[in-house]
């Protein structure tokens, strides 16, 4: 296994974040857009989930989201305090504004690459986000703002900066903190995750075998265009760092969509660790952390 320091300002306490394990992940719902998903050990067949669950909304979501997005580079305090005032969205939202669609996710992070990420919601559902040059990633995890526009609730704030209590900002983002826990730690059987974006040829698998993670896709991922019909294969450490966003992280992501696929502008994130969530877990087989419906 592998293992990173993670720093935290005075308010929290610094933990030891081990990058290693097998995770299980089951969506459930429906939705337009975003991901299907497969959950299956090396010994089953698996569970084939209907498509993930989103929101789509209109009016003050769209400004609120535009005003965060446009505040960063001015104010951050701006656009933490438009986030933490979201506290309808546990999951992934869009709107509409100014003929243009913004988008948010709060989740856990099931894999971070180079060229996009995998985040899952509370309630099991499961986005890709390309991310770019122009993705902007923070670590709020020294900042009581910050974790404010990642959590959207003031209790879960209050216990993680005053007493380093991750458990509720756990629950919120990733559903229990059973589900992080398996992110975090090692499982004896390989588990397969696919998503595939609706309306285009884009389908990515990954299969988490011990620390490595083999990610197949079966289209380009352009910035302003439709996917493109293209096989690849490559292999990474499953909780190898990208940008400083790995495997196990809670995060926001906001950011746009367009030709059919979601691109982040924005990824707010806070690590979490195994004694955070509870220590560690040895779960087996397929659905067996199933996240709860909001």
């Amino acid at each position: 296994m592998m293992a990173r320091n993670r720093r935290y300002g005075r308010s929290r306490t610094a933990v030891l974040k081990t990058r290693a394990g097998i995770a299980t992940a089951v969506v459930l719902g429906s939705g337009a857009i975003a991901a299907v998903a497969i959950a299956a050990s090396s010994q089953s067949a698996g569970i084939a989930a209907a498509p993930a669950a989103h929101s789509s909304t209109f009016g003050n979501e769209g400004t609120l989201l535009s005003t965060a997005l446009t505040e960063w580079n001015g104010s951050q305090q701006g656009t933490y305090s438009q986030l933490a005032r979201m506290t309808s969205v546990r999951g992934f939202s869009q709107a509409s504004h100014h003929g243009k669609v913004l988008a948010i996710q709060r989740g856990i992070v099931v894999l971070a690459t180079n060229q996009f990420i995998i985040l899952q919601s509370a309630n099991g559902s499961l986005h890709l986000w390309l991310i770019s040059a122009g993705t902007t990633f923070q670590n709020v995890s020294s900042t009581t703002a910050g974790t404010a526009a990642l959590t959207a609730s003031t209790t879960a704030t209050q216990q993680a900066m005053q007493s380093g209590n991750m458990i509720p900002a756990t629950t919120l983002l990733a559903g229990s903190p059973t589900t992080a826990a398996t992110m975090l730690t090692p499982a004896p059987t390989a588990q397969t995750v696919t998503v595939q974006v609706a309306n285009t040829d884009l389908t990515v698998t990954v299969t988490v075998t011990r620390t490595t993670a083999t990610v197949n896709q079966t289209a380009t991922m352009p910035a302003n265009a439709m996917p493109a019909p293209m096989a690849n294969t490559f292999t990474m450490n499953a909780w190898q760092a990208v940008n400083s966003l790995a495997r196990g992280d809670l995060a926001v992501i906001v950011g746009t969509r367009s030709h059919w696929t979601l691109h982040a502008q924005l990824v707010l994130f806070s690590p979490l660790s195994t004694s955070a969530v509870g220590g560690t877990t040895g779960t087996t087989g397929t659905g067996a952390n199933t996240p709860p419906h909001w």
